[in-house]
This record gives C-alpha cells, sequence and structure tokens, in this order.
C-alpha cells in the first residue's frame, strides 16, 4: 500500500503515513478519495504513470487550498489513498472493503474497464459512499439500480464517432460511400452496430462490413473486397494493437480511399506502423491544446507526470473521475455523502472536453475530438472551433 497525504501548505511533500479517518459533516481535513489503479496486470500498460500523475493532480489542487466547501468557508486539502488492483476483479473488490472498512475514506474515484466496473460499485452501494468510475464504459453495468455510482469514460459508444460523422456531412467533396472492417470484440462490435446504422441514415451507403479475429495476421482476401468495393471512406473499429497488420497491409496493397478512420488511433498503433498511419483520421477524447474547464490544470497534471493523450488514450477518463468527485463536494458544501450524491445526481460537471451530463443512472454523454495524423504528429481537426490543425480532404496519403 502506497498512502499519499497532500497538505495545502506543502503540497509538493508526499507522506507515507496512515490516512486521518473520515470525519464526514467537519470541517476538519483532508478530504480523503479511495481509489485502485491496474499499476500490474494486462491493464497496466494503459495505467502505469496514473499513480504518480494521481499524486500530482492533489497537489496541483492543494496548491490553491483544496477543495472548497461552502459550510466550512474554507477549502480542505485533498488526500489518495491509493492501492494496485492488479487488473484483477477479485483484487479490486476486496482493496474497495478495505478502504470503507479499515482506511475509512470518504468518497471513491475510479476504478477503470469495464471487468472491474461490474462487481465493485455494489460495494459503493453497500457502505453508501458516492463512487465515479473513470473508463467504464459497458452501458448495462450502469442498468442495476445502483444509487452511488456515476462513471466518467470518454467516449461512450453512442457518441463515440458522432463528431467524425459530423464532419463527413460538411467535407467538400462529401464521401457517398463507407465500408467498415470491425475487430472480433464486444466494444468494437458495439461501435460498428452503432455507427453502421447512422452512416445509413445520413445517407451513406454501406458497402461491406468484414469482422476479422484478433489473431488474424494474413489480410488479403479481406482488403481485396476492400479494393474491389471502392468506398470513399474505410471504417475500421479495432484496439490498436490487433489492427497493426491490417494497416501494414492496406499500405502495401495500395488501399485508395478519401479517408482511412480508425477508432483506436494511439500512440501504440504509431510506434508499431509507422508512416502507415500518415493522413488517418480516429478519435481521442481531448487533446492539449484545446481549451475548455480545468484545461490548464489537466496539461499541467499530465506534464509533470510524464503522461501524454496518445499514448494513455484513457487518461480524461481518470482525470474527470477526480474532476467530478470534487465538483460534487463543491456543489454540495458540505463533506456529507448523501449530499454529495444529491449533487451528483442527473448532474453536469465540467471538464476539459467541455461540459459532461449524467443520466439517471449515473451513465454520462461523453464524446471525442477527431484527429488526423499530419506530418507525423497528432491535430484536433472537428469541430472546426477547437481544432488545432486543419483537416486535409481527401486524406493526399490515402490517394496516392
Amino acid at each position: 500500500m502506497k498512502i499519499i497525504a497532500l497538505a495545502a501548505a506543502a503540497a509538493s511533500t508526499l507522506l507515507a503515513s496512515l490516512p486521518a479517518a473520515a470525519k464526514l459533516n467537519s470541517c476538519d481535513g483532508p478530504i480523503v478519495f479511495g481509489t485502485t489503479l491496474s499499476e500490474t496486470g494486462p491493464f497496466s500498460t494503459l495505467a502505469d504513470r496514473w499513480r504518480k500523475m494521481t499524486e500530482v493532480f492533489a497537489e496541483e489542487i492543494n496548491k490553491s487550498g483544496g477543495i472548497a466547501v461552502k459550510a466550512c468557508n474554507k477549502k480542505l486539502p485533498l488526500q489518495f489513498v491509493i492501492y494496485d488492483d492488479q487488473s484483477v476483479p477479485a483484487t479490486a473488490v476486496q482493496l474497495y472493503e478495505k478502504m470503507a472498512t479499515v482506511d475509512k475514506v470518504d468518497f471513491f474515484v475510479g476504478p477503470d474497464w469495464s471487468s472491474i466496473g461490474g462487481p465493485v460499485p455494489p460495494i459503493a452501494d453497500k457502505y453508501q459512499i458516492p463512487m465515479v468510475m473513470a473508463n467504464v464504459a459497458t452501458p448495462a453495468l450502469y442498468d442495476r439500480g445502483l444509487k452511488y455510482t456515476w462513471g466518467t469514460p470518454f467516449p461512450v459508444v453512442p457518441n463515440w464517432s458522432a463528431r467524425y460523422f459530423d464532419m463527413l456531412t460538411k467535407v467538400s467533396p462529401k464521401p457517398q460511400s463507407i465500408y467498415f472492417i470491425t475487430h472480433d470484440n464486444p466494444v468494437m462490435k458495439g461501435i460498428t452496430a452503432t455507427w453502421s446504422k447512422k452512416a445509413e441514415a445520413q445517407g451513406l451507403k454501406v458497402l461491406g462490413n468484414e469482422t476479422f479475429s484478433p489473431e488474424l495476421k494474413d489480410f488479403t482476401a479481406l482488403i481485396a473486397k476492400v479494393r474491389a468495393a471502392k468506398a470513399d471512406v474505410i471504417y475500421i473499429s479495432a484496439y490498436d494493437n490487433a489492427s497493426v497488420p491490417l494497416v501494414q497491409q492496406m499500405r502495401q496493397l495500395k488501399v485508395r480511399a478519401m479517408d482511412v478512420h480508425h477508432t483506436m488511433l494511439t500512440g501504440a498503433l504509431a510506434r508499431q506502423v509507422g508512416a502507415d498511419i500518415e493522413g488517418m483520421t480516429g478519435e481521442l477524447s481531448w487533446y492539449p491544446g484545446v481549451k475548455g474547464a480545468y484545461s490548464e490544470l489537466v496539461e499541467t497534471v499530465m506534464q509533470r507526470s510524464n503522461v501524454t493523450m496518445f499514448d494513455y488514450i484513457w487518461t480524461l477518463g481518470r482525470l474527470t473521475s477526480y474532476l467530478a468527485m470534487v465538483q460534487g463536494i463543491e456543489k454540495a458544501g458540505v463533506v456529507d455523502r448523501e449530499k454529495v450524491r444529491e449533487a451528483l445526481f442527473k448532474a453536469t460537471i465540467k471538464s476539459p472536453a467541455g461540459d459532461v451530463s449524467f443520466d439517471e443512472r449515473g451513465f454520462p454523454n461523453t464524446s471525442a475530438f477527431t484527429v488526423q495524423m499530419q506530418n507525423g504528429k497528432v491535430n484536433v481537426v472537428w469541430p472546426p472551433e477547437v481544432a488545432t490543425g486543419k483537416l486535409a480532404w481527401p486524406s493526399p496519403s490515402w490517394q496516392q
């Protein structure tokens, strides 16, 4: 266990000590957030720098005195209790039980991933401790009548490519057809199911919908179908690593299109396929340079903890879980779990990517920005009012 205590007067000092017991309805600080991170295990590549990021977040909040509590007429410092859930659901459950009963934290933030976000939230209801989960995006997990759980995954499937498909209605020349290539995975199949219907609804002709196994390495037959279809847009719904040979072979076999769109355009994909990623579009929840509420704070926290959005694409979901709980406490005006629960119910909170609204289940309305790889760099290209670069359309590298 590593417990981080951060006092407002010495925000940069990390104290390895037991946290103070929760002092609900009290103006004696600190306010204690309990969380687990997947520092080891299969999810660790997505979150291995988030402990430092969490520590820095508390430091930055505490530099200004902490969290404003109206009933106290002052700010109270923020303190985290952090454990490694090892990417194991049963371990996470034990740790949240421990934080509730032994560490006596005030509130829960996290965890991530739907596999962990299934068994953990009932702990919040059991002890009546508000919990803002981070990257738990499966809608069914919010349909269980839980009263103390919210989530901040970026983006949710119903909004995943909303801005991209808006862009397709406004570019010139306007695409007339689209071809879907889908990784055989529940999340990616869900994305395709949603956006293939919406593509048809806005007048795009769906010329194909091919599903591939994550073990597939030779995409020759699939690519032959794609080439024959001559779709204007090729939409790849896949995790980054599974689609590496697909992207490489599309280049080798000289696939042509107005645009090749990838739902998981990431630093990991870029490192593996190199220049083959040039000109592709994709989604990111947010990117530095896009200004919004708390954007300066988030940029500072990421810079100080050496976390980049392109390499750690789920970072905004994690940080927004912290921001949501901070805002819930500030809205409640008191360190009271029931008052904070009431403040978060059907609430709208601020984030660098825009307002996040929760429905009655605690499920958010989060979306993503459209990005394009341009000369080896990521640029937000849609919507235009927040773009960090101009969209290259049709994509020059997929026309040659």
